[in-house]
């Protein structure tokens, strides 16, 4: 038993009841409810929730590739896909969760990233609320975005409400050779500022 089972074990429990909220804002249109749940198959026709639909398709997706990429690392064979209902997506969660016993510590881990993905995706739908989305920084109408001062690309994003700001660059380093993160705040003037976790500070005319 490893810790990145035990892991995925907490995760899939914490992206069931967001799923359950994904699947109570998407129509059932196109398919009959499987017997012995309400559920409706993923792969349905439009109209779907333009945010809950597309998500719940990528998970259905996701969630089938990385159960047969696990039966094959315990197995040596992928197994027979699933179909295409919701209940089968709950079906190869489950078999996520039992697999991540049988394959080594990095790629539990590197299955539990993927799930943490989904949850917070989920977290941040917008009927759902429960997670900010990230946004680029708000800037006067007609101004353009500022730069990331350590890769120069137009990649850096801000939660509104907490104001933590960081570079979605994979391949941008601060100074300390960690992906920047920092906090929007303004200095004794009012003026906006970045002041970042390796102690470097951007000012407005850094912003500008």
């Amino acid at each position: 038993m490893t810790a990145a089972a035990t892991d995925m074990r907490v995760l899939v429990q914490e992206l069931m009841p967001l799923l359950a909220m994904l699947w109570a804002l998407v129509p059932t249109t196109g398919a009959a409810a499987p017997a012995g749940g309400g559920h409706h198959v993923t792969g349905s026709p439009a109209p779907w929730h333009p945010e809950a639909g597309p998500l719940l398709y990528t998970i259905s997706e996701e969630a089938r590739r990385l159960e047969a990429s696990l039966r094959r690392e315990v197995t040596g064979h992928t197994g027979e896909r699933r179909g295409g209902s919701d209940a089968n997506t709950v079906a190869a969660l489950d078999a996520i969760v039992a697999l991540s016993y049988g394959v080594p510590e990095a790629s539990a881990r590197r299955a539990g990233a993927i799930v943490s993905r989904w949850i917070r995706s989920a977290r941040q739908v917008t009927a759902v609320g429960l997670e900010a989305r990230p946004t680029r920084i708000p800037v006067p109408p007609g101004q353009p975005q500022p730069p990331c001062p350590y890769c120069n690309t137009f990649s850096l994003r801000v939660l509104p409400h907490d104001r933590a700001i960081w570079c979605i660059n994979g391949d941008c380093t601060d100074l300390a050779g960690r992906r920047p993160r920092g906090r929007l705040g303004y200095d004794h003037l009012g003026d906006p500022m970045i002041v970042w976790d390796d102690g470097h500070i951007s000012r407005r005319q850094d912003l500008a």
